[in-house]
């Protein structure tokens, strides 16, 4: 027994100083870029090109030998993609950094897996869901050819569909590349501190240009919109909450109120009021599954709130105040009292379930919604839904919508699993944070599309797939 101990103690304490090491290199790295777009530094191409040159050449090696650092790497990277596309330069489409990364830790997985003998794809009982709706979207796209013709744009729509359909490949990378309780620490880490840095960067936005109108004063950061940035820290923000509920006993993780309260902030700086009230619903929901003393405090300050909006700050009540035109609230039209954003909402609502009940099968086709809202709402002119659930069921079916739904219900259901059954905290607290972003997600897209793009969703597919990876962690007892 002294002989295994001794012979292993070199080996972990080896590990331990790896680990180390990687943490640093990604706290550096991303903290790098953050540094570059905060100050909006232009490198000269004849440094941009070696680096990218020796970047790609490095990724693609690491690929085949470690593919697990190349998904941090693309965890690092992905909500940035908006702003730094990677286009080395050309106007060629679908040339881009995520989708290079993409395709290259595809196949240095399907090496590794194959060299060392490791299951290539791992069943789980959200995967054929994900299938059946990715194949959905792609019919709706190929329908839609043929019902317009010509005048359907099958190129551009396929680019819109692409940046779908891109993130929930992620969801697959995370199910089958993350194997162990080490990568798995890693690649939450890095989401961790790339929402931190990107809550820093909103409230540093929002210090420059937080003196003109409400409408200038929205930040939307690297999502370049303040709806969808909002969207984003809702989605990942608890995941700080989590781990101080569950290890408070300890000062260190004090500190991750820290982070918490910086992504509150950048909620606030957005003033989106969809995202207020995700948040909101989010963190009621967080406290519902740690502890009833906890749910019963959050009930009571949110009735609080409710009753005394004073309580909320300033910025919140400005926002949320403005829901309501003053001087109208004696009218029985709902849109009469609601600012034209909100009034504009409930329209195109009520034209988009008119369009549900003409379509209820196939819906009238991906991409089209905006083009087609017109014929049924004649005030508004090519807008957005403004509500993931009946975007969907408007082009591509009421199947479409189904699927989402059962999506989101088994990530919660196995989130909700893993909380019951895992005895470890780390993946207790992981739990909670995923639950309490999954139900601050149902309210978000209820009043927008926060899922469209892969800069915001890339994440949700993501843990989506470590979701189910502690899962099968746990019934495979890899985890306690």
């Amino acid at each position: 027994m002294s002989k295994s101990l001794t012979v292993n103690e070199p080996q972990i304490n080896a590990q331990s100083h790896d680990d180390i090491k990687l943490y640093f290199l990604f706290f550096a790295m991303i903290s790098v870029l953050v540094f570059i777009l905060a100050k909006e530094i232009s490198l000269p191409r004849v440094v941009t090109i070696p680096i990218a040159v020796i970047g790609v050449f490095a990724f693609i090696y690491t690929s085949f030998a470690k593919p697990h650092i190349s998904l941090l790497i693309l965890t690092a990277y992905a909500p940035f993609s908006r702003v730094i596309t990677g286009q080395f330069g050309t106007q060629i489409v679908g040339l881009n950094l995520t989708n290079i990364m993409i395709i290259f830790i595809f196949i240095g997985w399907a090496f590794y897996a194959s060299m060392n003998e490791r299951e290539l794809f791992t069943r789980a009982s959200i995967s054929p869901w994900i299938l059946a709706f990715c194949v959905w979207g792609l019919f709706a796209v190929l329908r839609a050819r043929v019902v317009y013709g010509e005048a359907y744009d099958m190129d551009s729509f396929f680019i819109l569909f692409k940046r779908w359909a891109t993130p929930i490949l992620l969801y697959f990378l995370g199910l089958n590349i993350v194997r162990d309780r080490e990568s798995f620490k890693k690649v939450l880490f890095v989401i961790m501190f790339v929402t931190f840095m990107i809550s820093l960067m909103a409230i540093r936005d929002y210090m420059n240009v937080g003196t003109g109108s409400l409408e200038s004063s929205r930040v939307g950061g690297v999502f370049e919109q303040p709806n969808i940035l909002g969207a984003f820290f809702v989605y990942n923000m608890f995941f700080f909450l989590g781990f101080f509920l569950y290890y408070w006993h300890s000062f260190k993780y004090w500190l991750l109120l820290i982070p918490f309260l910086a992504a509150f902030r950048g909620i606030m700086v957005t003033f989106s009021r969809g995202a207020y009230l995700a948040f909101a619903f989010g963190e009621f929901m967080t406290t519902f599954f740690r502890s009833k003393a906890l749910f019963i405090v959050s009930s009571i300050i949110l009735i609080s709130v409710i009753l005394n909006p004073a309580f909320l700050p300033e910025g919140i009540q400005y926002r949320l105040s403005q829901t309501f035109s003053r001087g109208q609230v004696i009218s029985t039209n709902v849109e009469d009292v609601t600012d034209s954003s909100a009034g504009k909402r409930m329209l195109i609502w009520q034209g988009a379930i008119q369009m549900i009940k003409d379509e209820p099968l196939f819906g009238f086709g991906y991409g089209v919604f905006p083009f087609l809202i017109g014929s049924y709402v004649p005030q508004i002119k090519e807008m957005d839904a403004h509500n993931t659930y009946l975007i969907l069921a408007a082009e591509m079916g009421m199947p479409a919508l189904v699927m989402f739904l059962i999506i989101l219900m088994l990530v919660i259901k196995n989130s909700w699993w893993l909380l019951r059954h895992v005895e470890d905290k780390y993946f207790k607290a992981f739990a909670l944070g995923v639950l309490g972003g999954m139900f601050g997600l149902l309210v978000a897209n209820m009043f927008g599309s926060r899922l469209n793009s892969e800069e915001v969703s890339s994440y949700f597919w993501l843990l989506s797939g470590l979701v189910m990876r502690a899962v099968i962690m746990k019934k495979n007892n890899q985890i306690v």
